[in-house]
Order: structure tokens, then C-alpha cells, then sequence
């Protein structure tokens, strides 16, 4: 179950009796109307093969060109002893700047691979939102052209990206794996770089963002079917009309 009151939640085994829905050591499943469940169920079971097939497709929508930037955060120790240029930091919400981060390195968005070529329709290279059915959305980056003068041209993902500049960068450390999707920042409209996790993971809470919206957007169209609900409002309380004597 996804949705309800409290952070609990409880996995039931169903099995479908008479076009019905069970509990599968017997009996009705005492829900409140309204409530909403993820059903998982093998793709083979669902009979009808249209359904199937929609709810199985596998969709993409371009988010960022070829040639965008991405800011890929470094704890580099020897930087972090420098005296930081405010005017040079880019502007982070604070929930998503990364802890030790003292470096931000630029890198560019490069031409797409072969596997992509068929993948993609577009002759050039970008990030796409990657939708495969229902509950699985990847973000597909082409290969990153890496800093000028930098040892290697060119990364081919931006995990790989990662890789090479903590190599370069994080001597103090061990092991130099990462986290693009933490790592790495877009440029959103706004002027604010956001970490890509923002973009991957924002296509299903349909965040206040203008390109993560205008992706979505995009797979709704395509899909017909996946429709979220549209974002509440918060609503401010009316103040008390004094002159009535409320209080």
C-alpha cells in the first residue's frame, strides 16, 4: 500500500477468486473505500493484451540537449583550505548541497553512443527521463565530455564522470565510486542547480520544477493513461475579523 494515514504499511497476499479480489487464506479484505494499494502481480496473469501492453511501454522524453552543463561536487581536502570566492559558489537549495562538498568541477553533456542511437530517435545527444511501465523511471545521460586539459576527454555516463574526478581530485580517499544522482547538478530554469535525483525522482511526486513538470507532461501525453493529480494548494487561514469580535 502507498497511501494513508501514518508511515506504516503492510504488504496483504491476494489471490482473485470469481473476478474478485481475496485474502489469500480466506475472506474478504476489510479496506476503507478509497483506499489505494500497488498490486504486483506476474505480467503473464493480466489476459487482456492490450492492457499489457500499455501499462508495460517503454517511453522517453529529452530533458536536457547536448552540450548542457552539469556540476559534479568534489571533497576535495586541498581546495577546502583555500579561501572560497562566494561569487563562485552556485546557488544550491541547502537541502541538497552534499556534506564535505569544497569543489564544484563543469562538465558538458556529449554526443550519444551507439546503444543510444537506438534507443533515442534524436540525431543528438542529451539526458532523457526513461519510463518503463508503471513504476520504473531511469534517467539515460550520453556520453560526458569531460573538463579541457583534462587527462581523460571523455566519461561514458556521469557515474563514470564521478569516477575519474574523485580520481583526480579526492586523493585522500579509497575508494573513488559515487553518486550521480547526488553528485551531479542540473540547471533548472530558476538559476538554482538541483542534484539529478530531483530529476528522476520528481516525475512521480510532480515537484515545482519546471522541467521535471514539462517532462511529465510529455509522458502523460504519450501515455493517455497515467494522469497524477494536480498539486494542493496550501491553504492560509482566513485572520479573525476583529471588528465582528471574533478572536
Amino acid at each position: 500500500m502507498r497511501h494513508g494515514k501514518g508511515n506504516r504499511r503492510i504488504s496483504l497476499p491476494l489471490k482473485r477468486v470469481n473476478g474478485q479480489w481475496e485474502f489469500l487464506y480466506g475472506g474478504d479484505v476489510p479496506l476503507r473505500d478509497g483506499a489505494i494499494a500497488d498490486l504486483v502481480v506476474d505480467i503473464d496473469s493480466i489476459q487482456d493484451r492490450d492492457f499489457r501492453e500499455l501499462i508495460s511501454q517503454e517511453l522517453s522524453v529529452k530533458v536536457l540537449p547536448l552540450g548542457a552543463p552539469l556540476l559534479v561536487a568534489l571533497s576535495d581536502r586541498a581546495h577546502a583550505l583555500q579561501q572560497a570566492e562566494l561569487a563562485e559558489m552556485p546557488n544550491i537549495p541547502l537541502q541538497y548541497w552534499p556534506p564535505g562538498c569544497s569543489r564544484f568541477v563543469t562538465v558538458h553533456i556529449g554526443p550519444k553512443s551507439k546503444r543510444q542511437s537506438d534507443l533515442f530517435a534524436e540525431d543528438e545527444g542529451g539526458l532523457w527521463l526513461y519510463q518503463v511501465g508503471l513504476d520504473r523511471c531511469e534517467l539515460e545521460c550520453s556520453p560526458i565530455q569531460m573538463p579541457e586539459g583534462f587527462p581523460q576527454k571523455v566519461a561514458q555516463s556521469p557515474n563514470h564522470a564521478v569516477t575519474m574526478l574523485s580520481e583526480q581530485y579526492e586523493s585522500h580517499r579509497l575508494s573513488h565510486t559515487g553518486n550521480a544522482y547526488t553528485q551531479c547538478f542540473y540547471q533548472e530554469i530558476d538559476g538554482k542547480w538541483l542534484p539529478l535525483s530531483v530529476l528522476r525522482d520528481g516525475v512521480f511526486k510532480r515537484a515545482e520544477r519546471s522541467l521535471i513538470d514539462q517532462a511529465w507532461r510529455q509522458l502523460e501525453e504519450k501515455l493517455g493513461w497515467c494522469h497524477l493529480p494536480p498539486v494542493q494548494k496550501k491553504s492560509v487561514p482566513k485572520q479573525a475579523n476583529r471588528e465582528s469580535g471574533d478572536e
